[in-house]
């Protein structure tokens, strides 16, 4: 395996066919900026100054007043892999760990940037905290962390904002949530259940938001607990989106359970191969390229197919 870098990770999304038909990634330089298709280049043009009036009527805490905005909403069951999903989508690292990592809403505002230099900052209680380095973010969002809700374990439903200004990445603003713990551990509160319950369906309950639940391979759907969560709010399944993460754990019966959709996920499933210990997420891509030459996406019923959905 290569020794893990602390220099930024290229992004590859330029490629050269070799004489012998292999096709090559090749990452950007200063000299060779990204040149989008016309219709991504819209697609940000026209998408991203909606997100900016959203975020900033977020900032003014509109849904205090009852005015309810988009969103999409990350929810998942402890240890599902929902971090590795947000780190694979903004190339960066957000704290780890067997126990509650997210203790707070993480509101993820990402930017497509035109520099190769990101911009990374941390908006919280009315400060911002500029990050200098990526590898410093996981810190700097531990550090907030604790002074939103302490340093017991505890949760709070005071936001805490991450804005990733990098190359490359999707213009997507995301609001990841604690993950679904049944049991209280150490010093935590014992009704922790219940508090992210709340906090949880406080999120997912108004119709204008996106619930992406995060569900791993191994386990039975139907059981999960954000499922039920998002079922309660969502019965149809016209707003849910599933990401099934460590697709490489459970290779037999899969398909089976994501094209069966008893669960109701109208928007599709989209699998995907976690990235493990110090890989590097162009290893951990290289990997699930391995597993599957596009992920699986299912939708209606059907299978498709889109190599554009890259994994962690």
């Amino acid at each position: 395996m290569a020794e893990k870098s602390n220099t930024m990770v290229p992004v590859y999304n330029s490629t050269k066919t070799t004489n012998g038909g292999e096709v090559l990634l090749l990452p950007f330089t200063e000299d060779h900026k990204p040149q989008f298709p016309p219709i991504v280049s819209s697609y940000n043009d026209k998408i991203r100054p909606i997100l900016d009036a959203v975020d900033k009527l977020r900032r003014l805490k509109v849904t205090q007043e009852g005015i309810p905005l988009p969103a999409i909403v990350v929810v998942g069951d402890q240890s599902s892999g929902k971090s590795s999903v947000l780190e694979s989508l903004a190339g960066i690292s957000l704290p780890r760990g067997q126990n509650i990592c997210t203790r707070v809403p993480l509101i993820m505002r990402l930017q497509n940037h035109p520099d190769l230099v990101p911009e990374l900052l941390l908006e919280y209680q009315k400060k911002s905290v500029t990050i200098m380095e990526e590898s410093q973010i996981s810190d700097a969002i531990d550090k907030a962390t604790v002074e939103i809700a302490g340093d017991n374990k505890g949760i709070s439903n005071v936001p805490l904002t991450l804005v990733v200004k990098k190359n490359g990445v999707p213009n997507l603003t995301m609001i990841d949530l604690p993950g679904i713990a049944r049991v209280a551990v150490g010093d935590q509160p014992e009704n922790i259940y219940e508090q992210i319950s709340d906090m949880i369906m406080e999120h997912i309950k108004p119709e204008e938001s996106i619930i992406l639940n995060v569900l791993a391979a191994n386990v039975d759907f139907a059981t999960c607990e954000s499922i039920c969560m998002s079922r309660r709010v969502d019965s149809t399944g016209q707003r849910t989106l599933a990401v099934v993460t460590k697709s490489d754990q459970s290779p037999e019966g899969l398909l089976e359970k994501v094209t069966s959709n008893d669960v109701n996920i109208g928007l599709g499933y989209i699998c995907v191969r976690n990235r493990i210990k110090d890989e590097t997420y162009e290893e951990a891509r290289m990997q699930e390229a391995t597993l599957s030459n596009s992920p699986i996406v299912v939708q209606d019923g059907q299978v498709h197919y889109r190599y554009s959905c890259i994994g962690t």
